[in-house]
């Protein structure tokens, strides 16, 4: 591959010496890892603000359970929920989000808390990690355009727990060009 068709050498890297010897497929799976990290974040962010309106508490970090992430913060949506008024509908619309949220977190950290290790011999990534309660360790062989769909399955989650968000605890807010909006909202 000619040197500027390489896409290590399409940006700037900050610390350049980290990219050594790094071919396309480990570059791919890199950015992808990014991405996941990225699209989860925003997931656990819209949570953050689901699980302070279901449970009513004045601001986000006001009550010690709104500081979990990843699968413990589901779990405690999921258990705020089986608490709230909400229609029965709508409870089981953000149930449905909260256990995709939940499946998707399980394979984020089997990505990003994980080893990684490329196979020669089959063309994959081979992940190992350990899990709370194993008793070994998972071992997973991963190709490269598995992190960038769920990079892309979190960011479909991001939106569509962003518009049940919306829709349920959204307020009307100003934009900068004086424009009503409803927005999500926070408490911090």
């Amino acid at each position: 591959m000619p040197e500027n068709d390489n896409p290590a050498t399409r940006f700037d890297a900050p610390i350049p010496h980290l990219l050594d010897g790094a071919d396309e497929d480990e570059i791919a799976i890199n950015v992808g890892l990014g991405l996941v990290a990225r699209e989860a974040a925003a997931v656990e962010y819209v949570l953050h603000g689901i699980y302070v309106h279901l449970a009513d508490v004045p601001n986000a970090y006001a009550d010690s359970s709104a500081v979990a992430t990843g699968g413990g913060l589901v779990k405690r949506c999921n258990a705020q929920l089986l608490k709230s008024s909400l229609p029965a509908a709508d409870q089981d619309e953000l149930a449905a989000a909260l256990s995709d949220a939940d499946r998707h977190f399980q394979q984020r950290n089997r990505y990003l808390h994980g080893y990684w290790r490329f196979d020669e011999e089959s063309h994959q990534w081979l992940t190992l990690k350990g899990g709370h309660g194993m008793k070994r360790a998972e071992i997973t062989f991963v190709a490269s355009e598995e992190v960038w769909e769920l990079a892309e399955g979190l960011r479909n989650l991001h939106h569509r727990l962003l518009d049940w968000d919306l829709g349920h605890f959204g307020e009307m807010t100003e934009t900068e060009g004086g424009h009503q909006v409803v927005a999500s909202v926070k408490r911090s």
